[in-house]
Parts: C-alpha cells; sequence; structure tokens
C-alpha cells in the first residue's frame, strides 16, 4: 500500500535537501511510548484521549542528519506523525545553513 505524498511531506523534503548537499540519508528511530514524560501536542478538543496516560500508545521520533539528532519535542497518537515532526525539524535546521 502506497502512502501518500502529503503524509510523508517533511521525510521527502528532508531526503531531498540531503541529496542535493550531498549527505547521508536520514536515518529516523521511533520510540513507543505508554504514557511518559513527554507532553503530547496542544488539541483544539482536549479531553481523555489527548492523554499520553490514556493507555495507548504514543510515540516520538529522533532523525539523524550530518552527525546531528533532531528529536520531537512531543509525543504522537501515529509514529508517521512523530517521523513528520522531526523530519520538519531537521530540514528547517539545516535548510537554514548554506
Amino acid at each position: 500500500m502506497a502512502v501518500s505524498h502529503t503524509r510523508t511531506y517533511w521525510q521527502s523534503h528532508l531526503q531531498e535537501l540531503c541529496a542535493s548537499k550531498r549527505i547521508p540519508s536520514p536515518a529516523y528511530e521511533v520510540y513507543e511510548h505508554s504514557g511518559g514524560s513527554i507532553p503530547s501536542p496542544p488539541s483544539p478538543d482536549p479531553g481523555p484521549a489527548a492523554s499520553p496516560h490514556s493507555g495507548q500508545s504514543w510515540y516520538s521520533c529522533v532523525v539523524s542528519v550530518a552527525g546531528r539528532d533532531y528529536e520531537t519535542s512531543y509525543v504522537y497518537k501515529a509514529e508517521e506523525n512523530a517521523k513528520e515532526k522531526a523530519a520538519k525539524k531537521a530540514y528547517e535546521a539545516l535548510n537554514s545553513t548554506a
């Protein structure tokens, strides 16, 4: 099953940026949390489902690029969302350097 482009927008852009800068491809490491100290992102509808302590799995991610690690500031309900947020953080940091 193919993943839509929008679900991997930042991951794709980060991959392209790495290729253009001739640096190795990013490496993603995803962590599963069943409730922990990393906060969940603000939710427009706060409630029991928005809490990382609700018993469901939550995910954070660290992406390594060019010897640096970029990690999510929050945990997310979906693994793919965590990867996207880490990729965005790395992309913005790498794209701001010439």
